[in-house]
Order: C-alpha cells, then sequence, then structure tokens
C-alpha cells in the first residue's frame, strides 16, 4: 500500500512542468520556427493586444482554458515588452512591434475525463499563431504558429498534468520566440 502511494506521488508531482524542461522545450520549438522578417530590437515600441480567441467562443469550457492561457502569456510576455520598452532608444530603432495572439486551436483533456477514462479520453493540443507586425506600417513581421500536444497516453499516467502543463508550455514558447529574436 504505501509503495503504490509513493508511486502515484511520484507520478503526479514528476509531471509537473519544471522550468528546466519548460526552457529545453521552448528553445527547442523557437528554433525551428521561421525568423521574422527583422530583428525585433530595431523596433521602438513594444505592444501585446488582447488574445482574439475564434471559434473556441462557443464552448465555455474552451474559452474557460483559453482565458487562463491568455493570462499565462500576459504573465510571462508583459515582462519582457515592458523591459524592452524601458531600453534606450536610439536613432536608428523605428515602428512598434505589435504582437496579437491569435488562438487557432484547443483541446485540454479535463482532470476528470482523465480520470475515468485514462488515455481513452484523447490527447490534448493548443495552436496559437502569433501574429508580429509593425503597427505604423502594418507590414507582417512574423507569423510564428506555437503548436504542442500532449498524447492521450501521456495524459492518463500523469493524471491530466500534462494535459493541463500545455498552457504553461505554450506560453514559455512563445516568450522564448521574441526573447530569440530580439537581437
Amino acid at each position: 500500500m504505501r509503495v503504490s502511494f509513493y508511486a502515484a506521488l511520484f507520478l503526479i508531482t514528476g509531471c509537473a512542468a519544471a522550468p528546466e524542461k519548460l526552457e529545453s522545450v521552448a528553445r527547442k520549438e523557437s528554433v525551428r520556427m521561421a525568423a521574422p522578417s527583422r530583428p525585433f530590437s530595431s523596433f521602438v515600441g513594444y505592444e501585446l493586444k488582447a488574445m482574439s480567441f475564434g471559434s473556441i467562443q462557443q464552448d465555455q469550457a474552451k474559452l474557460e482554458r483559453a482565458r487562463e492561457l491568455d493570462t499565462k502569456l500576459r504573465a510571462k510576455l508583459e515582462p519582457l515588452l515592458n523591459q524592452w520598452n524601458s531600453a534606450p532608444k536610439s536613432g536608428a530603432k523605428t515602428g512598434r512591434l505589435v504582437i496579437e495572439p491569435q488562438l487557432a486551436d484547443l483541446r485540454i483533456v479535463s482532470g476528470g475525463a482523465r480520470f475515468w477514462a485514462g488515455a481513452f479520453a484523447g490527447g490534448s493540443n493548443v495552436d496559437l499563431d502569433l501574429s508580429i507586425t509593425d503597427g505604423d506600417s502594418g507590414q507582417l513581421i512574423a507569423k510564428p504558429r506555437v503548436a504542442l500536444q500532449a498524447g492521450g497516453m501521456a495524459g492518463g499516467w500523469s493524471i491530466g498534468k500534462s494535459d493541463s502543463n500545455l498552457l504553461d508550455y505554450i506560453a514559455s514558447v512563445s516568450y522564448q520566440y521574441l526573447e530569440d529574436h530580439y537581437r
């Protein structure tokens, strides 16, 4: 009995989104995305727009998770953009970089579904487009798609932790992409 308790505890805590794992996945995913047409450091101002939810708005459960993603994304990106906005301005910098997250697809299997159906509840996935434009000219600078998924088996073994961690991973990959292309 004691062994099964510790095994369950290990599975649950072992599946949390550790900072090292988040960073590792974020770096790997950021590298595979297309580079922007110009470095983000060449802009004089930076703005994060509200996330657009698309067709997700028709499903209340999905909309709730989408809002949770928006909160996590803002918490991750706003400090970075505030830092960039407060950096010394040079004459070579022009334009205002506008980042508009657009949720293309979201399916997060609930903890209850994972508990009762396990892997049979299917996989979870999040697809987020970051539409990055020059706010002054309207020119598209980049539009990377941050798309990750958690398989049904991983979700079953982690009792839903790998499903709910997807939101943290999406925010981390988005942050890493912006940071990688600021230089």
